[in-house]
């Protein structure tokens, strides 16, 4: 006989009466909605467990392009693998022909001993179609209906329970529980916009979206979850996420940057995409005050991987470590090299990527940076290397720290150090007395 379910495919067998929910759907793509339907379905009527059963070929949805059913299987696996009353059956993927639940119904009645007791879960507006359901005085007698609606105001209890008990002889459930107003396919719309989806779909603790995460033999999977982070539609996204997290200065500045970084990368070779996108994002946690930005280190779980003393002495550093942990979190597919460069911009690093010396670079020289050497350090694009052009913008900093009796970071000395030993001075950039030409200075950040 086939496996129905590998964690209840035994229920019942050892004669002790159950009961099954049964919740089908398209799944395109699961969310939170059906996952917490599905929880309240399961406490309220003390069901032993929950199976989902994605639609092989939905006769509903016929004039639809639905995703692949194996991708929608291999998705709701994954999001109900962490709670034990959960699982998923294949028996209407793997069904040929149209999908219709009495079909399922009496596939299930044959597996399970009488002792299971089945719960078909639905929605509201589901069991207000069910008038039209094929086979639906069989389905009544094959399951309890149990109808997931809203809090009071949200429905008329009454009016339903009418149309369903004029449609057969069911054994009704009204189940109050919390309607989270997520859509399917407003996620997918969300997607294709490039924005995020995070708390809409299943997350795991490690900050990934649980679907998809697999690739199977020929099929190239889309990344559901995870739109291009090159992509226009997504730079445009975390374009409108930022103006509302910054000032308005800050959301120029780093316009200014996306800009300036875009075109260091087209003088130096670099890839142009990854660099726009990393001037656009690397101040994404710059709104946070001093308390903020502490509270942030440890909301992220990054205490055992930032010195203590920068935590409480400098935590102004601390908003491109956070934003690039953050960003990673949120946004799994975005290159590490963008993330490391966002993380490295206020600090920088001995052994710094080109890309990280382009933002460390673009982020003194763009267009709304206006006081000390920087016009001469903007003459020296494309004239320098970008490795000398990154070392005389480092210097820049390091001389406007001391003149402003700044605190150094730790790493200050060792990346100094590295650096003057490959690049030894052209010539005074300094007055002679350890101070800097120019106007007088903001710090950096």
């Amino acid at each position: 006989m086939a496996v129905i379910s590998e964690r209840f495919d035994s229920l019942g067998a050892d004669g002790v009466p159950a009961k099954l929910g049964l919740m089908g759907g398209t799944f395109d793509p699961i969310h939170n909605g059906h996952l917490r339907v599905a929880e309240e379905m399961r406490e309220a009527l003390e069901l032993d467990a929950v199976l989902f059963i994605p639609t092989g070929a939905p006769v509903f949805k016929r004039d639809q392009n639905v995703t692949d059913p194996e991708v929608r299987f291999a998705n709701v696996r994954a999001a109900v693998a962490g709670n034990p009353h959960f699982d998923v059956s294949r028996i209407e993927i793997d069904r040929e022909g149209d999908t219709f639940t009495v079909d399922t119904l009496r596939q299930l009645r044959e597996h399970y001993p009488e002792n299971v007791e089945f719960y078909f879960i639905v929605g509201s507006d589901t069991a207000a179609t069910v008038g039209k359901w094929k086979g639906r005085e069989e389905i009544a007698q094959l399951a309890h209906l149990a109808v997931a609606v809203g809090r009071p105001g949200s429905a008329d209890a009454d009016t339903l329970r009418e149309a369903v008990m004029a449609a057969g002889p069911f054994q009704l459930h009204l189940v109050r529980v919390s309607i989270l107003e997520i859509s399917s396919t407003d996620i997918r719309e969300r997607l294709a916009q490039g924005k995020s989806v995070r708390y809409l779909v299943p997350w795991d603790n490690g900050g990934r979206a649980r679907c998809p995460i697999v690739s199977m033999g020929h099929l190239a999977l889309p990344p559901l979850s995870h739109p291009d982070p090159l992509s226009k539609a997504f730079f445009n996204a975390r374009k409108a996420e930022l103006e509302k997290r910054v000032s308005a200065k800050r959301f120029q500045h780093s316009l200014g940057v996306s800009d300036t970084c875009a075109q260091l990368a087209k003088e130096y070779g670099l890839d142009v995409k990854k660099a726009r996108l990393a001037g656009l994002l690397h101040d994404w946690d710059k709104g946070y005050d001093d308390d903020q930005a502490r509270a942030r280190v440890r909301e992220l779980h990054m205490e055992d991987e930032i010195d203590p003393y920068i935590v409480e002495q400098m935590p102004g550093v601390l908003h491109g470590i956070t934003a690039a942990r953050a960003l990673g979190q949120e946004f799994p597919d975005i290159p590490a090299d963008i993330l490391q460069a966002i993380s490295r911009h206020t600090t920088a690093a001995v052994d710094m990527s080109p890309l990280d010396m382009a933002l460390y670079i673009a982020d003194a020289i763009e267009p709304n940076r206006q006081f000390g050497r920087i016009d001469e350090l903007r003459a020296a694009v494309g004239k320098e290397t970008l490795e000398e052009l990154y070392f005389q913008t480092y210097e820049y900093w390091v001389f406007l720290l001391f003149e402003r009796r700044k605190p150094l970071h730790p790493d200050t000395i060792a990346i100094w150090n590295a650096y003057t030993a490959q690049h030894p001075r052209k010539g005074k950039r300094g007055n002679g007395d350890g101070s800097v030409s120019g106007k007088k200075h903001k710090g950096k950040k």
